[in-house]
């Protein structure tokens, strides 16, 4: 007898405790939506320091995931006709500047949107706490690096979301929040949604924790930067968003906007597949996904659809190894509800003389990363020189070792950045020029 999605939920539900006591995660709150029924649960603590249990109204912040909800409220504004995506960036900002005066004058909201602007986005300016924060936070771009020619590559920018934030501002006459609120939260019913901790400290909410449990801050990102990834919520709050991606665009849009956010539209990571107007897109026929992950100061969050199937699923922790529990959360689920596979890296094995490529020292905007050889093994050197800011004590971290796991493609193996992967771009002369780890690029210095 087939098993009813009720227990399919509570077999993985049950395992949802031992993985995150296994890998240190103070608190997690988790849950799927198919077939417009919502199953949803709660672990652990919010506060190692003054625990309540975790439920499913707990509060956390949910990151990056922020930057598909400045895309969709930009896309109610294409519907209303008040924004051309293709248009330059300064028809909305006239005051706009990147360093780069051409970029300036040829930036859309399509490269903010699509990671592709090319100036680095991990520049984390606390602006204040004012209404005029954002604009604020826009005006400083033009002193940031242009790390790429604009539309060349993609990669990962909280600063363009920023710039995005500001458009809606300026064609809004509202502050970012007070516009989301009306354009998303309101309409989509995400009645315990908030940016402000003001607002989240009247409900039960969790706070960030580095590995080992000690309890981070400062609580909030900077206001400036709330368009990239300001939101706090519910996981009732965040599954009741993404179902809003499973369905035909009311009441925000029409069809064939909504479907525009989901194509794709730029080729993102050679492991990932697409980006589309914010959310990433891997997969492909019956088992394509649209996805977004979310990274704070301790908290990590992570929203995943699966049109074909009418699924939503989501988890938001308070741990560094949040991440590590969303995956197996993430490929728990989509294999119960969607006989969907997420294939593990293959590793490939390489003399070192065809590693000796990779070698040399590469640098961006948070971290300084040496690749080097040493007895035959590809290992990595990671320094950190910039982020959110936090209290958090960085030490000096051990070697990692990397391994090839495709055409120009790396695996982390060992340490803090254990399973990130990466991967070198060339030039047209075949000549490696960027780092891209993660999904940011550190051109190469030497």
């Amino acid at each position: 007898m087939p098993m009813d999605n009720q227990s399919k939920f509570d077999r993985i539900a049950a395992q949802v405790e031992g993985w995150r006591e296994e890998l240190g995660v103070p608190g997690a709150a988790f849950g799927l939506q198919v077939a417009g029924e919502t199953y949803s649960g709660g672990v652990g603590v919010t506060h190692v320091q003054h625990p309540l249990p975790v439920t499913d109204e707990t509060l956390f912040q949910i990151g990056s995931i922020t930057k598909t909800v400045t895309a969709t409220a930009m896309m109610r504004l294409v519907a209303r006709g008040a924004l051309d995506l293709g248009a330059p960036v300064q028809d909305y900002l006239p005051a706009f500047r990147a360093r780069d005066e051409a970029v300036s004058k040829r930036v859309t909201p399509w490269h903010l949107l699509t990671h592709t602007a090319g100036w680095t986005g991990d520049v984390f300016t606390d602006t204040g706490v004012g209404d005029d924060a954002a604009a604020k936070y826009v005006d400083r771009m033009s002193g940031f690096e242009q790390l790429a020619p604009l539309e060349r590559h993609f990669s990962y920018n909280n600063a363009a979301f920023c710039v995005a934030g500001r458009i809606i501002e300026t064609l809004t006459g509202a502050t970012y929040e007070a516009a989301i609120d009306e354009l998303i939260f309101q309409p989509l019913g995400m009645e315990r949604s908030y940016f402000f901790p003001h607002q989240v400290m009247l409900h039960r909410f969790a706070v960030g924790h580095e590995a080992g449990g000690r309890v981070l801050s400062p609580w909030a990102i900077p206001r400036g930067m709330n368009a990239a990834g300001g939101i706090s919520c519910h996981i009732h709050d965040l599954l009741r968003y993404g179902a809003y991606h499973l369905g035909d665009g009311s009441p925000l849009m029409r069809r064939e906007l909504l479907a525009e956010m989901h194509k794709p539209h730029v080729r993102s990571l050679p492991y990932m597949g697409f980006c589309g107007l914010a959310w990433m897109i891997s997969g492909g026929d019956d088992a394509v996904r649209l996805w977004h992950t979310g990274g704070t100061n301790g908290q990590n969050a992570v929203l995943t659809i699966v049109p074909a199937h009418q699924l939503a699923l989501g988890m938001m922790t308070n741990g560094d190894k949040g991440a590590a529990l969303h995956q197996r959360f993430t490929k728990a689920a989509l294999g119960e509800f969607c006989d969907i596979e997420i294939p593990e890296p293959q590793l490939l094995e390489m003399p070192a003389e065809e590693l000796a490529p990779y070698v040399g020292r590469y640098r961006g905007t948070m971290r300084a990363i040496e690749l080097r050889l040493e007895g035959g093994r590809l290992l990595a050197d990671i320094q950190f020189h910039g982020g959110l800011p936090s209290d958090r004590e960085l030490e000096a971290m051990p070697p990692a070792e990397v391994a090839l796991c495709g055409p120009d493609q790396l695996l982390v193996l060992t340490g803090y950045f254990e399973g990130t992967r990466a991967d070198l771009l060339r030039d047209e002369a075949g000549e490696i020029r960027y780092l891209r780890f993660g999904s940011r690029l550190n051109p190469r210095l030497d």
